[in-house]
C-alpha cells in the first residue's frame, strides 16, 4: 500500500515540477525582457525619427564627389 502511494505521489510531484519549472521560466523570461525592453523602446531611436525638424519629413543626405577611382573601388 505504501508502495503504491509512493508510485502516485511521484507521479503527482512531477507533475508539479513541470508545472513550476515552466513558471518560474516564464517569469524570468518576461522579467528580462522588461529590464531590456523598456530602456531600449524609450531612449533608442534606430530611425531617426525623434529629433526630425517640425517644418520637413525629409532627411540631410550627404553627397560625395563622383569620380572614376571612387567607382571603380566599389566592387
Amino acid at each position: 500500500m505504501i508502495k503504491q502511494l509512493w508510485r502516485e505521489w511521484l507521479r503527482v510531484s512531477k507533475h508539479i515540477g513541470s508545472f513550476n519549472a515552466r513558471a518560474l521560466i516564464t517569469l524570468i523570461y518576461f522579467t528580462l525582457l522588461a529590464i531590456f525592453g523598456v530602456p531600449t523602446r524609450l531612449f533608442a531611436d534606430p530611425m531617426g525619427v525623434k529629433n526630425r525638424p517640425k517644418d520637413s519629413a525629409w532627411r540631410a543626405r550627404t553627397t560625395y564627389d563622383v569620380d572614376l577611382t571612387t567607382a571603380r573601388r566599389q566592387g
